[in-house]
């Protein structure tokens, strides 16, 4: 949780620096700051990522920054400004459009459970019908169901048997299996 919680100091502090960077290059009239500030950001892009949960649609600030920075070198380099200014608003849209679908799929809706209906555990729980289809038969290799979250509203809260997707049959202790 503590490097949660420095990642996202990190990246506020770096794009801190980077509209600090923008003022003093507005302020002066150089472009010295505008480098300056593009790699602030790009650095700040990169804590924020860490801070994000790995979920569908989640790369939308990346096309974002991507607008900002097409901006800021268009501002620094004046040579090549009119292929920027026109790739920043298609940059935009691509990431208008990416984060309405991560809004939309965000807190779990769209997921898929694996998950054994005599016992209603819930297995594992993926992002795409696709994804859970593959867990249980490549890794869990045993009858279970496969179906939307949506279709049951009760497991949304409940912590899933195998949770880790870097370790597939880890089995997460659950609070009544500690004794």
């Amino acid at each position: 949780m503590q490097d949660l919680d420095q990642n996202r100091r990190a990246a506020g502090g770096f794009f801190a620096g980077a509209v600090g960077c923008v003022a003093l290059a507005a302020g002066t009239g150089s472009t010295g700051p505008v480098w300056f500030a593009a790699g602030m950001l790009i650095s700040s892009l990169m804590y924020f990522r860490r801070t994000m949960a790995r979920r569908p649609y989640a790369y939308w600030p990346a096309w974002a920054v991507g607008a900002v920075l097409a901006l800021l070198l268009a501002w620094a380099m004046p040579v090549s400004r009119l292929g920027l200014m026109a790739w920043a608003p298609a940059e935009a849209l691509v990431a208008l459009a990416l984060a309405l679908l991560w809004y939309r799929r965000r807190n779990g809706r769209g997921d898929w459970i694996v998950w054994l209906p005599e016992e209603s555990a819930l297995l594992r729980r993926e992002w795409s019908r696709r994804e859970a289809i593959r867990w249980a038969e490549d890794y869990y290799r045993k009858p279970c169901a496969i179906s939307p979250l949506g279709d049951f509203p009760h497991m949304a809260d409940e912590t899933p048997l195998h949770p880790d997707h870097d370790r597939p049959l880890y089995r997460s202790p659950r609070l009544g299996d500690q004794t």
